[in-house]
């Protein structure tokens, strides 16, 4: 009787061992090598345990810098550029953007001696024709491989002559402006004129400028002129281009021995007098306009020193924010047609391209290509912030192109030129151009002269002469 009792609890025993062994957790693995060694006719076995191993470590991702050298000078359009680059580099966290800001004035001397020194940036912003030049010095990178195949599609056709060459795209048209025509209605009024009937040609030009060139009290000193523009520093060629080409001059044109200047052609003679006769002959604009910003000119604007001003349509945003009384007593409106009639406005976007010597070129796209995308776009905000375009075909209809002080400056889009592109524009441009018209301003040479100096220049230096 004990002893079945006793078989019986030793029985459930077992059963209650066993379904505890089951439901424990395992007991891992443990790993054996053996070994078989023969040594002089004797079979060693060796059985070892090896030590344990861990998976390697997760790379850290390298962290690119790219370099990006702008020319943003004002202090909305910085913001806006920040924001963007925040938020890219949150969006890519192995990715950091340096930037530098340069002047207008020192860029492209600037980027000339980076590439020499072999420390071009990753990134440029360069100014309308200067891609044309640069490319042909090797400076540049070109972008298909990188760009989505239907990024070109955004632009305006002519936004991409700036940055295609050879059917290759060496950048992407980036914030740019049109030059304009600016009048104070309230001084038109005064002047017994129609304020909202601004001069459509020369001859009117002229016209209601001796009609607003006044002097107030009478002491021998005008008090208020008829017209400015600038043609201080690096800024005359702006502002006198238009009446080349609305003289019916291109200025230079590309033939069998390469560039060759136009400017001494009867056409360019004809802008050439006009643009002297407003100072000299008329009398209408002062001749120390040749040491005015556009800043500067649009100070004698707001302040009723002049009544009329030729200037960039940036200006627009910085009266709005500046002058706020001015509110209703000025207007916008295409420049006034040359002798027979032909419209014309300098106009075209500016570059951000990327650079031969950048070691991350697909990197550097990809920024590029993050600023166009999106609705708006940072490049849309950044123009927003200028009061300038976007050379894309959406930012057309965008409300900001209808306002009634943008819409002549958007328009002026459709009849606007570019500098030409010819590869050495820039010297002749900083070298004589500039200098030249300064000089004609002020009276030092005739307009014969002007002409044959610039044609002379223009052809040396393209290797035309």
């Amino acid at each position: 009787m004990y002893r079945k009792h006793f078989s019986i609890a030793l029985g459930v025993l077992v059963i209650l061992t066993l379904l505890l062994a089951s439901c424990a957790a395992p007991t891992p693995e443990k790993i054996v090598e053996t070994v078989i060694v023969e040594k002089e006719g004797e079979t060693i076995v060796i059985t070892a345990t090896p030590a344990p191993t861990t998976p390697p470590p997760t790379p850290t991702p390298e962290v690119i810098t790219l370099k990006f050298t702008h020319l943003t000078w004002l202090d909305a359009g910085l913001k806006v550029l920040n924001d963007a680059i925040a938020d890219f580099e949150a969006q890519n966290p192995n990715i950091k953007i340096e930037q530098t800001v340069v002047s207008w004035g020192e860029a492209h001397s600037q980027f000339v001696t980076s590439l020499a020194a072999g420390v071009a940036p990753d990134i440029q912003m360069l100014g309308s024709t200067w891609p044309a030049e640069f490319y042909r010095m090797g400076a540049l990178a070109p972008g298909d491989e990188y760009l989505s195949p239907d990024f070109k599609d955004k632009f305006i056709p002519a936004a991409l002559e700036a940055v295609v060459f050879d059917g290759k795209i060496y950048g992407i048209p980036w914030e740019g402006a049109t030059w304009g025509f600016f009048y104070r209605k309230d001084l038109f009024e005064q002047a017994g004129l129609d304020p909202n009937k601004p001069p459509a040609n020369w001859d009117e030009l002229v016209e209601y400028a001796k009609k607003l060139t006044v002097d107030t009290n009478g002491d021998g000193t005008i008090d208020q002129w008829g017209v400015e523009m600038p043609a201080g520093g690096w800024e005359p060629d702006d502002y006198f281009l238009p009446f080349l080409w609305q003289a019916g001059n291109p200025v230079a044109k590309l033939t069998d021995k390469g560039w060759v200047s136009t400017i001494g052609e009867e056409s360019g003679l004809k802008a050439l007098q006009f643009y002297y006769d407003l100072v000299n002959t008329h009398k209408v604009m002062p001749a120390d306009v040749v040491g005015k910003t556009w800043e500067d000119v649009k100070n004698d604007f707001v302040f009723g020193k002049v009544a009329m001003m030729y200037n960039g349509g940036w200006a627009v945003g910085v009266i709005r924010d500046t002058a706020p009384e001015l509110d209703g007593k000025w207007a916008t409106a295409l420049n006034p047609a040359g002798p027979d009639g032909i419209q014309a406005a300098l106009g075209y976007p500016n570059s951000l391209v990327v650079t031969a010597q950048s070691k991350h070129p697909a990197e550097a796209y990809k920024f590029l290509e993050f600023l166009q995308t999106g609705s708006p776009s940072w490049a849309d905000q950044y123009c927003l912030a200028h009061s300038s375009f976007n050379w894309t075909k959406a930012y057309l209809e965008y409300d900001f192109a209808k306002d009634p002080l943008i819409a002549p400056l958007a328009q002026a889009m459709t009849i606007s030129h570019n500098r030409p592109l010819a590869p050495d524009y820039e010297k002749f441009r900083q070298g004589y151009f500039n200098p030249g018209l300064q000089a004609l301003l002020k009276g030092e040479i005739t307009p014969e002269e002007a002409a044959k100096m610039f044609d002379e220049a223009f052809n040396k230096i393209h290797g035309t002469q």
